[in-house]
């Protein structure tokens, strides 16, 4: 059938609600910081959803483990235009980082579709970058990382290797994020304005810790035993109506960085990097990116 056209999905991303959280509460229902994420990420969810497509298998759903599903827009979009069968695990709010006493399964409501139907997504609480996964090996063919990546503080190493670790063989990991090189953030810094994130009552992974450019993100990735399909940047955000006394100077600068040169390709604003579970999960914490690494729980285990 094919993903509809952008205006069609984000018609219908508008009717999607969060009627019942086991995880956070009432944390995420009517908050003005996720009608913003709505707002924002309408357009990389419509992406993401047309690299999804591309990974189903024919005569059987897809099955999905969905990284960081909150506030679960994107969980529901798959629901009405998939065959899937999502998987969704999350963090709870004002949680500081460490390993997991227990983990445990929570359930959501969501409603969508002009007749508010309602799905109950399953969803597991625990650490990515700390807790082995709660699932056997082999279990899913597509792992989604969607905005995850950046909010890790610690071993985003683990959770990719665990990642590697429950796709079936050949099975796909689509992990998106912000570039942290784009050009908003080059002109900011041109201008000496901060980029860095503030701090979130949410708690520690409520905030962007670490953001990475293609390259990097596509060495990490390999670095846990995946092959790289491959790494697109894209303009994705929808700015303009928010940051009137730079309309002109950003239209320009995001202009050019359409052009097909390689300085300015990968000052695009987001990172789709798609990568196939091919051989064996590694917990390679290459020194590019840690200090101390003997010290990880990984490192001393193997």
């Amino acid at each position: 059938m094919g993903i509809p056209a952008f205006n069609e999905v984000n018609a219908y991303l508008k009717t999607i609600s969060l009627a019942m959280d086991e995880v956070d509460g009432d944390t995420l229902i009517d908050s003005q910081e996720v009608e913003s994420y709505r707002y924002n990420h309408s357009y990389r969810m419509w992406r993401s959803l047309q690299l999804i497509e591309a990974a189903a298998p024919p005569n059987r759903p897809l099955r999905v483990l969905e990284l960081g599903s909150a506030p679960y827009f994107f969980s529901a979009l798959m629901l009405h235009y998939l065959d899937v069968e999502v998987v969704g695990s999350n963090v709870q709010a004002q949680v500081w980082p460490s390993k997991s006493s227990t983990i445990h399964k929570a359930e959501v409501t969501l409603r969508h579709g002009p007749q508010q139907q309602t799905d109950r997504l399953p969803v597991y609480i625990f650490n990515f970058e700390l807790d082995r996964f709660p699932f056997a090996e082999a279990e899913f063919d597509l792992v989604l990382c969607m905005e995850v990546i950046e909010h890790l503080a610690y071993a985003p190493t683990h959770m990719l290797a665990e990642a590697h670790r429950v796709l079936k063989p050949g099975g796909t990991l689509l992990l998106t994020t912000p570039n942290a090189v784009d050009m908003h953030k080059t002109i900011r810094m041109v201008r000496n304005k901060p980029i860095a994130f503030e701090y979130s009552g949410y708690g520690i992974y409520g905030r962007h810790n670490r953001e990475f450019t293609g390259q990097e993100l596509a060495t990490l990735t390999a670095d846990c035993g995946f092959e790289v399909q491959q790494v697109q940047l894209e303009n994705v955000y929808r700015h303009f109506e928010y940051w009137p006394p730079q309309q002109f100077l950003y239209s320009l600068l995001l202009q050019l960085s359409q052009l097909p040169l390689s300085y300015f390709v990968n000052k695009r604003e987001y990172i789709f990097l798609t990568a196939t579970g091919t051989g064996q999960y590694r917990f390679n914490y290459n020194s590019n990116f840690y200090h101390y690494s003997q010290l990880y729980d990984d490192v001393q285990s193997e």
